[in-house]
């Protein structure tokens, strides 16, 4: 007699993993259609260059590793380095690679695609220090021309002056408005031809947009000038942050810990950061030109990025991965200093002057904040990090998991710890690859620091940073059997103590986060610790959490 066919049980540890992977797709799926609401769409010509570049990631060689990028980057003559423009982490990864090339003793150049080749008096006057960055931008019609955030450049830019490499600029303008984007990659093409040919004993480096380095866009467009010009140089490209490549090394479980893929010879892509972070980068550029009054050409009824509606959204996620009843949102979200949101503030009778002076503090600091008091979030710029930390503080509140003020000194401060760690633990759900300070980093910065002994700006830092060593020294004598307070700590003043929490909390996030990824943590286990953060007491609750991680070997 045959037996019924029964599908094989997954571990907890599989389906958390799983469960993670539905959830990260679920927000970029949400994200997708956020930007898909915003501009309309692309045109046909557009998405078809789109569909041709992203033919270059259907299969990869092996992981790779930076070692093995810059060697390949030190043998090359040519180097094509991908840019997602409202991306910071993307011009992070060329200035790296940048510096790289400097080290060696051959002579480097950088092309850059934001500079029109015909301000290239303008931009070698910039780069000799005799004009300055406002006078520059708009001397190359900065904001007109190309109008990302000069911020995210202008590192690359100092590194290059500050190491002696010459910056030129690549591109056109437009040929009219019907102008294809093909007739660019041709037209850089020659502009690349032109430094290999006068410039034959330098490497190469171009920085320019990453749909441009599919095969049959600018590497055809660059074989068919090099050809005429009899030029052969060795090419290396490197795109960033592949979408299809993150979600095939996310089904393998590797997503965290891979940096650099090798897709074939001389093409390796970085991966730094998961695709809905560069949507979300996106999005937050687009509400930026809206404030400023850029968003030309768009009708009054277009839609904006709504940071409540991913907020709700990721409310919606978190309660499946947790499988916890679903719960609304129903939070006003405020965003950028609005002043309506510090006018409901001091409106409130419920919240006491402590209390509002906190949530200004984290809100001037550009940190996001839940006020579940009020049904109030406030999230300083369109980020997913934010928002996630925020939407797992308000299911929480719904869940009358809230943190809640403490009449004690001592622990009110550990329920402020225990209300970052699981908003930081929120966020690592949602983007596994974000980082917050280590125990190291603090000891390595009061090492540093403690050469500058009269520096004022490091004095409030130091503070901190010795209170966050000594509570974790504090911490490693209590499992020795030692007890008693850090009386200093908790009677610090506001803005010391909201640094203090916040840096433990996000250290016991990322050591929660790593052990339920690792599979030494199950969904249930979070979720009880989501409905009942703060029992029995919340300096109890986080002292045996501490104590449970560490024998699990997450810390």
């Amino acid at each position: 007699m045959h037996q019924p066919f029964r599908a094989p049980v997954e571990s907890e540890p599989e389906s958390t993993r799983r469960a993670l992977l539905r959830l990260q797709r679920g927000v970029h799926r949400r994200l997708q259609a956020e930007v898909r609401a915003f501009t309309g769409g692309n045109s046909p010509a557009i998405e078809r260059y789109y569909r041709e570049y992203t033919r270059e990631f259907k299969r990869y060689q092996s992981v790779s590793s930076y070692g093995e990028l810059h060697q390949t980057l030190l043998d090359s003559d040519l180097v094509l380095i991908g840019d997602y423009h409202t991306l910071r982490q993307s011009q992070q990864a060329a200035l790296r690679l940048l510096q790289r090339a400097a080290a060696d003793s051959r002579p480097a150049c950088l092309g850059v695609e934001m500079i029109l080749a015909e301000h290239q008096e303008c931009l070698d006057s910039y780069m000799a220090g005799t004009l300055s960055d406002g006078d520059f931008l708009r001397a190359v019609q900065y904001h007109r021309t190309w109008n990302f955030d000069w911020e995210n450049y202008r590192p690359l830019f100092a590194e290059a002056r500050r190491l002696g490499v010459r910056v030129l600029g690549i591109n056109h303008p437009a040929r009219g408005p019907r102008s294809r984007i093909q007739e660019r990659d041709g037209r850089i093409a020659e502009s690349l031809g032109a430094i290999l040919q006068a410039r034959p004993e330098a490497r190469l480096l171009v920085l320019i947009g990453d749909l441009h380095l599919a095969s049959n866009h600018l590497p055809r467009a660059l074989d068919r000038r090099l050809g005429l010009l009899g030029l052969q140089p060795r090419r290396l490209l490197v795109y960033q942050n592949s979408d299809t490549l993150y979600w095939s090394l996310a089904e393998r479980g590797s997503e965290v810990e891979t940096q650099v893929v090798r897709l074939g010879r001389g093409r390796y892509c970085v991966m730094e950061v998961p695709p809905y972070v560069k949507l979300q980068s996106y999005l937050s550029w687009e509400q930026a030109l809206e404030r400023c009054g850029d968003g030309a050409g768009r009708p009054d009824d277009w839609p904006e990025p709504s940071c409540a509606n991913v907020l709700a959204h990721l409310v919606a996620q978190m309660c499946q991965f947790l499988e916890l009843p679903l719960v609304e949102a129903g939070c006003e979200v405020f965003t950028s200093l609005d002043e309506s949101f510090f006018e409901a503030l001091h409106a409130a009778s419920v919240l006491g002057e402590e209390r509002v002076r906190q949530i200004h503090l984290n809100a001037f600091a550009n940190r996001s904040c839940c006020v579940p008091e009020l049904d109030l979030v406030y999230l300083p710029y369109f980020s997913v990090n934010h928002a996630a930390e925020e939407a797992m503080h308000v299911v929480m509140a719904k869940l009358d998991g809230a943190m809640r003020a403490e009449r004690d000194a001592y622990e009110d401060f550990y329920a402020h710890v225990l209300w970052a760690g699981l908003g930081y633990v929120g966020s690592k759900i949602v983007n596994s690859r974000r980082r917050a300070s280590t125990e190291a980093d603090f000891r390595n910065f009061l090492q540093v620091a403690s050469r500058r002994l009269h520096d004022p700006e490091l004095a409030f830092r130091k503070l901190v940073a010795r209170f966050v060593v000594q509570h974790k020294d504090h911490e490693g004598a209590r499992r020795t059997g030692r007890r008693g307070r850090l009386k200093q700590i908790y009677d610090q003043e506001i803005e010391v103590r909201i640094e203090v929490t916040l840096a433990l909390g996000y250290m016991l996030g990322e050591a929660i986060a790593a052990a339920l990824r690792a599979g030494k943590l199950g969904r249930p286990w979070l979720r009880d610790l989501v409905l009942s953060p703060l029992a029995p007491t919340p300096s109890e609750r986080y002292f045996s959490l501490i104590d449970e991680i560490e024998k699990l070997g997450a810390i």
